[in-house]
C-alpha cells in the first residue's frame, strides 16, 4: 500500500523537534521522568497511576506498580486471558469502493456499535459506505486460518472523522453478513478519559494488536517501550506497518493508552530518501511512498485522553456517543472461552485429542524440536509422547510442519548448475533486473553480491518483496530417451534457505485460497536425466516456493485447457520440427507482471498477468524467440476471498507480443533476444496479438 508524503514529513517533523530537543536534556540520563503535558507532575502522575492499577484490579497493585517503573518484568498467567479478551474487539478493516478493495487498516471497537480507526482511513463518510471489519481474522492454535466473522460498516448510523487528531468513528451493522452474530457478542473497548494510564518515560512497556498490510492478527507485546508524551501524541517502539493504522495501543492492563496513526521511517544518511532494509532508497510515486519497503524506527499514536475529550465534546448527547462513556470490564476466566471461540468450537470438542502448536521460528532452526505430552486417557505419567499410544492424536499438520523443515534444511545444492547460457548454441544470458527492479532483489545470505538460485536445469531471481520469482529461465531437452522418470507424481513444495525465508511464500499462504502454487518453470520440462533417480529428483526441485506464483486452476493447469499450462507441450511435441537424427531443445523463461494495481490477498499482491517467452530453432536450424502474456483477471472470481473488481462477462485473454514490449512490462534486460522474435512478422501487428485457438498458435509458430 501507498501512504502521503505528505503524511510521513509531518509525523517525520514530530519526530525530529523532539529528539534535538532529547539531545540537549538526555531523555534516558532522567529515565522515569516525563515532561510536565496537562499540568501534572510526575509525582502526581505516578500517584495517579498507581490508583488506576488499584480500580483495575487484575493483579496485586504493588506488583504492577513495580513492572510500571522499570523494576519488574514479569506478568501473572492471567495476562493471557486478559490479551484473549483484547484482541476479540480488534478487526481488520478491508477498505473497499463498490467491489474493489482500496487497501486495508485496522479499527477496534468502543462501544456496542461504535469503531475507532484513523481520519486517513476513512476521511469522508463515502469512503465507508461498502467497506466492512472482519473479527477473528487470526490464525487458530494449529496454524490455520479461522473463518472470521464479518460486519459491514453503518457510516449513514454514525460517521465523524477529524483530521487534526486523525481518529475516525463509524458505526458497525447490528449483525454480521450471514445475520446471525450480533455485533454485541464482540465487546467493546472502553476508553478511560483519566490520565494515569502510563507511569514514566523510558520504563513502561506498550502492547499493540494490529493487521499489518491486511495480514492475519499480530500482536506486539511488551518490547514496545514508551518514550514520549506530547500534548497530543504518544512516542513508543514498535514493529508496525501500513494497514496498522487505526490500532489500539495498550497499557499491560490492556486500557486503550492511544490510537496508533503514524510511524517515523528511516531516512539515508544524507536526510534526502526513505530507505529500505538494506539502506535502498525509495522513490516516491505521484506523491506518495510504497510503505511495504519502509524501516519504522519510531512510532506516534493518539492520546486517547486528548481524543476522548475532543470527541465527547462535539457529540454531548448523541445516544450512540453516550455508549462510549459506559466503563466495560470484561469478565476474565481461564475456564470460559470468549463468545466467538465458544460460537465456532462448541460442536468441535474432542477431549481425546492432543493438538500440539509449535511457533513457525521454533522449526526454521537446525536444533531438534522435541515434542512431550502426558496423556491422561492411558495415565502415560512418563511425559514422552509416542505416536502410536492408544488414544493420542498428535497434529498431522504440526508432524507435515516438522518433515518439511527438516527437508528445507537438508536439500543439497551443490549439483545444481542453473539455467545454461549456452544451451541453445549461442549464448543467451539470465534475464537480468533493471535499474527500478535491482533494489527490490533477494540476495543470498551466504554471498550478497549473488541473486541468481540456481537449481537443475532451471535459475531463478527472486522479488524480496513482492515473494515471487521476477523470472524462472530453464533449458529443455525434448529427447524422449531421457524420460526416464515414470513413477506418480508428487508434488512437496520447499522453501530456499539460502535466501532470506520472509522473501518466500509458504504453505501456510496457500491453505484454503483457492489458489494453485503455479510452476513458473515445469515440472515436466525439467524430468529428463541419465538414469530415473535422477529424473525425478530433477522435476522434484520445481517444486520450490522460489519457482512458483499463485494462479488459479484453469489458468495453472494443462487438463484444465489453459494456454500457460499446455504452452511449452505444443511448441515441445508439435510447433517445433528438427532434422531427422536430432531432438528438440528450447529454453523458457516465466515470470509475473507485477502491477501496482495487483489486488492484495493475505497480505501478499497477487498478479494478475503473466509472461512466457519460448527460444528454439527451426528445422533449417534458425533461431527464434516469441514472447506471450497470458491473464488471470477473468478467473480469480471463483476465489473465495476479499472480493477483487472483476469483470465476470472478461474471457480468458492470451497475447502474443513483442520481446520490446516484455521488457517494458517487466523491467528486464532482453537485449540479448530482441534480434530473435518472430512478432509480427506475419501479422505486420505493432502491439499485441490474440490467441484464439491452439491452430491460431501453430500458424503464429511457423513464421
Amino acid at each position: 500500500m501507498q501512504v502521503s508524503l505528505k503524511q510521513l514529513e509531518a509525523c517525520v517533523d514530530r519526530y525530529q523537534q523532539w529528539k534535538s530537543k532529547e539531545e540537549e536534556s538526555s531523555l534516558y540520563e532522567s529515565a522515569g521522568k516525563r515532561a510536565a503535558v496537562d499540568g501534572v507532575s510526575d509525582d502526581q502522575n505516578l500517584e495517579q497511576r498507581k490508583h488506576m492499577l488499584r480500580d483495575f484490579g487484575l493483579e496485586p497493585v504493588d506488583f504492577a506498580f513495580e513492572r510500571a517503573i522499570g523494576q519488574n518484568d514479569s506478568v501473572y498467567s492471567n495476562f493471557i486471558e486478559t490479551i484473549q479478551s483484547a484482541k476479540q474487539k480488534v478487526g481488520r478493516i478491508v477498505i473497499k469502493r463498490g467491489n474493489t478493495i482500496q487497501g486495508y487498516a485496522t479499527g477496534f471497537m468502543v462501544s456496542e456499535r461504535l469503531l475507532l480507526t484513523n481520519w486517513h482511513v476513512f476521511k469522508q463518510m463515502e469512503e465507508a459506505l461498502d467497506s466492512e471489519v472482519q473479527f477473528g481474522y487470526e490464525y487458530d492454535g494449529s496454524g490455520r486460518p479461522k473463518t472470521p466473522h464479518i460486519f459491514k460498516l453503518a457510516p449513514k448510523d454514525f460517521f465523524y472523522s477529524f483530521e487534526k487528531l486523525d481518529y475516525c468513528v463509524v458505526a458497525v451493522n447490528p449483525l454480521d453478513d450471514q445475520g446471525r452474530l450480533p455485533i454485541t457478542e464482540i465487546g467493546y473497548h472502553y476508553l478511560n478519559p483519566t490520565l494515569g494510564k502510563l507511569a514514566g518515560e523510558g520504563q513502561e512497556f506498550v502492547n499493540i494488536i494490529h493487521h499489518p498490510e491486511g495480514d492475519y492478527m499480530q500482536l506486539s507485546i511488551r518490547e514496545n517501550k514508551f518514550v514520549k508524551i506530547q500534548e497530543n501524541t504518544l512516542w513508543y517502539e514498535a514493529d508496525t506497518s501500513q494497514g496498522s493504522s487505526g490500532s489500539p495501543v495498550f497499557n499491560d492492563q490492556f486500557q486503550v493508552v492511544a490510537l496508533h496513526h503514524m510511524g517515523v521511517p528511516k531516512r539515508s544518511s544524507d536526510g534526502k530518501h526513505f530507505v529500505d532494509k538494506e539502506d535502498k532508497p525509495i522513490l516516491p510515486e505521484n506523491g506518495k511512498i510504497d510503505t511495504r519497503r519502509i524501516v519504522w524506527i519510531a512510532n506516534e499514536g493518539i492520546r486517547i485522553s486528548k481524543l476522548t475529550a475532543h470527541f465527547f465534546a462535539q457529540f454531548p448527547n448523541h445516544s450512540l456517543v453516550k455508549g462510549m462513556q459506559k466503563p466495560f470490564l470484561p469478565v476474565i476466566s481461564g475456564n470460559q472461552g470468549t463468545p466467538l471461540e465458544t460460537m465456532q468450537t462448541a460442536s468441535q470438542t474432542n477431549t481425546d485429542a492432543i493438538v500440539i502448536s509449535i511457533p513457525n521460528n521454533a522449526l526454521l532452526t537446525n536444533g531438534v524440536v522435541q515434542v512431550t505430552l502426558q496423556n491422561q486417557a492411558t495415565n502415560n505419567q512418563s511425559g514422552v509422547a509416542s505416536v502410536g499410544v492408544s488414544g493420542s492424536v498428535v497434529d498431522p499438520q504440526l508432524l507435515e510442519e516438522l518433515e518439511r523443515a527438516t527437508a528445507e534444511q537438508s536439500v543439497d545444492f551443490s549439483r545444481c548448475t542453473g539455467y545454461d547460457p549456452g544451451f541453445m548454441g549461442v549464448k543467451l544470458p539470465l534475464p537480468q533486473p533493471g535499474k527500478s527492479l535491482k533494489p527490490l532483489v533477494a540476495k543470498r545470505k551466504d554471498n550478497p553480491e549473488e541473486t541468481e538460485l540456481k537449481y537443475f536445469y532451471y535459475s531463478v531471481i527472486q522479488h524480496a518483496i513482492r515473494k515471487m520469482p521476477i523470472v524462472s529461465a530453464i533449458n529443455v531437452d525434448g529427447d524422449p530417451a531421457k524420460r526416464k522418470d515414470d513413477t506418480e507424481r508428487v508434488d512437496k513444495w520447499l522453501r530456499d534457505v539460502r535466501i532470506d525465508l520472509e522473501a518466500q511464500l509458504n504453505e501456510k499462504f496457500y491453505a484454503n485460497s483457492g489458489f494453485d502454487k503455479g510452476h513458473m518453470s515445469r515440472r515436466e520440462d525439467a524430468n529428463y536425466a541419465d538414469n530415473p533417480e535422477d529424473a525425478k529428483l530433477f522435476a522434484d526441485m520445481t517444486c520450490m516456493h522460489t519457482n512458483a506464483c499463485p494462479q488459479v486452476g484453469k489458468l495453472n493447469r494443462s487438463s484444465s485447457k489453459g494456454l500457460w499450462g499446455r504452452l511449452e507441450k505444443v511448441i515441445l511435441e508439435k510447433g517445433v520440427s528438427v532434422e531427422s537424427g536430432k531432438q528438440a531443445r528450447i529454453s523458457v523463461y516465466n515470470g509475473p507482471i507485477f502491477a501496482e494495481s495487483d489486488p492484495v490477498f493475505r497480505g501478499v499482491q497477487i498478479p494478475m498477468e503473466f509472461w512466457k517467452m519460448v527460444v528454439w530453432r527451426d528445422d533449417k536450424n534458425k533461431l527464434k524467440a516469441t514472447a506471450f502474456k497470458l491473464t488471470q483477471v477473468p478467473l480469480v472470481d471463483d476465489i473465495n476471498f476479499e472480493a477483487i473488481d472483476v469483470d465476470k462477462n472478461m474471457e480468458f485473454k492470451e497475447f502474443q507480443i513483442s520481446i520490446e514490449q516484455l521488457a517494458a512490462l517487466t523491467g528486464l534486460d532482453f537485449s540479448a533476444y530482441r534480434k530473435y522474435d518472430t512478432f509480427g512478422k506475419k501479422t505486420k501487428a505493432k502491439k499485441e496479438v490474440k490467441l484464439e485457438t491452439e491452430e491460431a498458435l501453430m500458424e503464429m509458430l511457423a513464421v
